[in-house]
């Protein structure tokens, strides 16, 4: 991709960004499944999806790419107003024309979808089978209580973006109130790269009932063929506003909003765009014919994929097969995923990612089976594992394997730890659509 906002950031994004989240706690939910949790935030995003689009709002981004010496060097920025026209249709007004002086990346069309459908994101329960989604814990964060849970594509349709990441719901409302994660697949042909970064978006309490998009920031590489290029952007949502009107939304039996329409009231005070970021709201959920210009060359388009499948929980066959690219990223992930989940003893997590026939055959021609590995990982036996280097992923289907190399820590006696660079071998298999780790083979490493 080629983005990344800087604005002015709003006081209340300040306030978030100094609320760090606390300790991630593994633990299941009580008194309701995780199923049911599911549900009950897809139910809530399919209400707010529907009342977002009774409010108006100001979207304002910047992106810019950063030098070595740490300052910009390009800079895209571009402010839209989301209102209705006189015949009460949405539109999307330039508030300013949009100002772009990147040299090294340029905006495409997918980013400006990204920045309208993935950045606020929206799962709803239609959604949902598109999705695998992982129960991670509870957690603070930015105050609030949450349940945790990550979620990614099972597979990708032609000419769709997906969003693969982490989101919080709160554990009282079952709303989302922060998502974390990245726009996929980065897109690869035979002339482009179109690379997208990771990002945070947060949301905050409109009129006292919906979470909307307020502040969005992302820091981070983009890792091109030829150059490495460090983007930094910031997306402000502001000045949130219900828009009259003579129809009324009804969801599940009941209204939607007001019981009676107002004109344009302004939601929880706020002066003006720049500064009323109290308040929030979300893009359109699929690309429209509004998106603004800006003159960016067309890039590839996805790899062509089949229809993702309808989720069933006893369905046991796979999904269309997924781009190897995007394979690649995904199974890569994983593992630093799991070297967090051992190093941080986060049994709950490696229970959901290891095959129950799991089997650890260490440098020493040791075995050990998946429930003793976890247990000497909960009683801190197993020691500390190293982020995982030099990787390289092989996929032949659903099956795929990556190999590596890693320092491994063991405690060998009450004040001596031994350390050793090991090389892995991780076999992965794909079933009901996610990829489970099955067999990890390790070797001395020279």
């Amino acid at each position: 991709m080629i983005v990344v906002l800087l604005l002015a950031v709003s006081a209340w994004a300040q306030r978030q960004q100094q609320q760090e989240d606390t300790y991630l706690d593994p633990s299941l939910p009580e008194g309701i499944t995780v199923r049911e949790i599911i549900s009950r935030f897809a139910a809530k995003e399919q209400e707010y999806k529907q009342a977002r689009e009774h409010y108006t709002y100001r979207q304002s981004s910047r992106i810019q790419t950063i030098s070595d010496n740490g300052f910009a060097d390009g800079e895209y920025d571009d402010t839209v107003d989301v209102t209705f026209n006189d015949q009460g249709e949405r539109v999307v007004k330039q508030a300013s024309n949009p100002r772009d002086t990147l040299k090294r990346i340029s905006m495409t069309p997918e980013d400006i979808d990204d920045l309208r459908n993935r950045m606020p994101f929206v799962l709803t329960t239609d959604e949902i089978p598109d999705y695998n989604i992982r129960y991670r814990g509870q957690q603070d964060t930015s105050g609030t209580h949450c349940y945790v849970l990550d979620i990614s594509p099972k597979a990708m349709e032609e000419n769709r973006r997906y969003f693969e990441g982490r989101i919080w719901v709160d554990v009282n409302g079952y709303q989302i109130v922060k998502t974390s994660g990245k726009a996929v697949p980065d897109i690869y042909d035979e002339k482009n790269e179109n690379l997208f970064p990771s990002f945070t978006t947060y949301r905050e309490l409109v009129d006292d009932r919906y979470w909307f998009p307020s502040y969005t920031k992302s820091d981070d590489y983009l890792h091109f063929s030829e150059q490495t290029v460090h983007v930094v952007e910031t997306v402000n949502y502001t000045n949130y506003k219900r828009f009259g009107a003579e129809s009324r939304i009804i969801f599940d039996g009941r209204e939607v909003g007001d019981a009676a329409p107002q004109q344009q009231t302004r939601t929880q005070g706020g002066n003006n765009g720049q500064e009323s970021a109290n308040q929030r709201q979300q893009y359109p959920n699929r690309p429209s014919g509004d998106v603004p210009a800006n003159g960016a060359p067309q890039r590839s388009r996805p790899q062509q994929q089949a229809p993702a499948p309808q989720r069933s929980p006893q369905q046991a066959v796979n999904p269309p097969a997924q781009p190897v690219q995007f394979v690649e990223q995904t199974l890569i992930s994983l593992e630093h995923e799991i070297s967090g989940a051992i190093n941080g003893r986060e049994v709950s997590i490696l229970e959901r990612i290891l095959t129950d026939d799991y089997r650890l055959i260490s440098a020493n021609g040791d075995s050990e089976d998946k429930f003793n590995l976890l247990d000497d990982i909960h009683q801190g036996r197993a020691g500390t594992f190293g982020q995982p280097e030099n990787m390289q992923v092989q996929v032949n289907g659903d099956r795929a394997t990556v190999v590596g190399e890693r320092d491994e820590s063991v405690l060998v006696s009450k004040n001596k730890l031994q350390t050793a660079h090991v090389r892995f071998a991780d076999t992965f298999i794909r079933r009901a659509g996610e990829w489970l780790l099955m067999q990890t083979k390790e070797s001395g490493a020279r």
